[in-house]
Order: C-alpha cells, then sequence, then structure tokens
C-alpha cells in the first residue's frame, strides 16, 4: 500500500500551525491564552490545547487572533502549513523567528533611542529659550548659555565630590 501524503486543510492546518509556530516562538499555550486575551478573546490554556489537539472548533476571527498573537501574516498562517519538528526546514524556520524576534526588539529600542533624543532637543531648547528671556531681562545667566553645565548625580564616578572607597575607614 502507497501511503500519499494529504495535504492539511481548515481547522486541522490551522491547529498544526498553531502548535509547531508557538512552540518555536518558545511560547507557552498559557502565553498564547494571554496574548489572545490581550487582543479581546476570553481564551485560556486549555483553549489552546484543544484547538491544537483538534477537539475545540476554531472561529474565524480566533484565526485572525492567533496569527496576530503570534506575530505571523494571517493569510500564510490559514493556507501554507509550516514545518515540524522532524522536518529538514524545521531549525532554519526556528532560527527565522529568532531574527524576526530580534528585529522587533532593535525597532523598538530604535523607536525608545529616536523619542528620547526628541525630548533632550526638547529639553535643550526649552533651556535655551528660558536663558535667552532671563538674559533678555538683565539677568546674568553666564556667558555661553547655549551649552548648559551639566552637573553629575550624586556620587557617580564623575562625582568631584565622591569619596574614594575606604575613605571612610
Amino acid at each position: 500500500m502507497v501511503h500519499r501524503f494529504k495535504p492539511l486543510e481548515g481547522e486541522a492546518l490551522v491547529a498544526h500551525n498553531l502548535k509547531v509556530l508557538r512552540k518555536a516562538a518558545r511560547l507557552s499555550q498559557e502565553d498564547v491564552a494571554e496574548r489572545m486575551t490581550r487582543l479581546g478573546f476570553k481564551f485560556h490554556q486549555t483553549q489552546v490545547a484543544k484547538i491544537e489537539n483538534g477537539t475545540r472548533p476554531v472561529r474565524f476571527d480566533e484565526v485572525i487572533g492567533l496569527a496576530k498573537a503570534l506575530s505571523v501574516p494571517a493569510a500564510n498562517f490559514m493556507t501554507e502549513a509550516v514545518a515540524g519538528p522532524d522536518e529538514p526546514d524545521y531549525e532554519l524556520q526556528e532560527a527565522g523567528f529568532r531574527v524576526e524576534k530580534a528585529q522587533q526588539e532593535w525597532r523598538t529600542a530604535h523607536d525608545l533611542e529616536q523619542a528620547a533624543k526628541t525630548r533632550l532637543e526638547e529639553a535643550e531648547r526649552e533651556y535655551n529659550e528660558i536663558a535667552e528671556r532671563l538674559a533678555a531681562q538683565g539677568i546674568d545667566v553666564g556667558s555661553d548659555h547655549a551649552e548648559p553645565e551639566w552637573y553629575p548625580a550624586p556620587n557617580s564616578p564623575w562625582d568631584p565630590l565622591r569619596r574614594a572607597p575606604g575613605a571612610d575607614q
């Protein structure tokens, strides 16, 4: 008897992809349930387990939510089976997920850097405006108010008043 591979379809495909993608992303069923809850679904770990083992039907809107919770395109999640742990592409696929996660972390860090830079520029602009206003009123703000003098944090390595280690003894 020749065994023919039958492609996964419908809920079986979603169940397969959910399980493989969740594990590849190193997420627990509880993690997926928590992400679904944050997306507005009333989900519990047992529901994720039942979907994965094919004992609970999954609604279309839940499939979209699961794809979003796993950060994968919904169209691919519903139409293409991802490689399972016993398939040769699995290791590469898992590495791809790590790359995507690192890229997201980098984008977040970059966004935080840009926001901090914007806040710094705004604070410097405000400082300079106040210094100019005070100088216009005849108040001495120093010779060069464009660059404020910054003082080190107390007891930081740059604090001139910092005591040397063991100086209290």
